[in-house]
């Protein structure tokens, strides 16, 4: 199951919105730097930041960072390369894994309430058959 489109962290915004706050807003479009700068080539973070550091620094103050940062966790597919919202790969990762294993936790809680609501709901039916007396 692909929950990237439930993996959301209060932006009430589309996906369209977003690429297109990125495109309007995004200091990467005018940063004059090649594209090769925004990609890492090693996988640990640390590295990673180095090898990135002037597209990082680009981010820092960009006006939409943190919008950039939720489209890419949302958007896994192209999320999981480059820099997005001033973070590498193996950063958005952990956050995403972190989105994920927070995620089924509340859908479990869920589905464990709705089950003892249910089951509830049964329970006051039942009585209320008995007491009508058509049981």
């Amino acid at each position: 199951m692909d929950l990237s489109a439930l993996i959301t962290r209060g932006f009430g915004i589309s996906d369209a919105a977003l690429w297109l706050l990125m495109v309007e807003r995004g200091a990467c479009s005018t940063s004059g730097l090649s594209a090769d700068d925004w990609y890492p080539v090693s996988a640990p973070a640390e590295a990673a930041r180095r090898e990135a550091a002037g597209a990082i620094a680009v981010c820092s103050g960009c006006p939409v960072r943190e919008e950039c940062l939720e489209l890419a966790l949302r958007n896994w597919a192209v999320g999981q390369h480059g820099v997005w919202g001033g973070t590498v790969p193996a950063e958005r990762e952990r956050l995403r894994a972190a989105r994920v294993t927070q995620l089924t936790r509340v859908l479990a809680r869920n589905r464990g309430a709705d089950l003892a609501a249910r089951r509830d709901a049964d329970r006051a039916a039942s009585l209320s058959l008995r007491r009508a007396g058509r049981c």
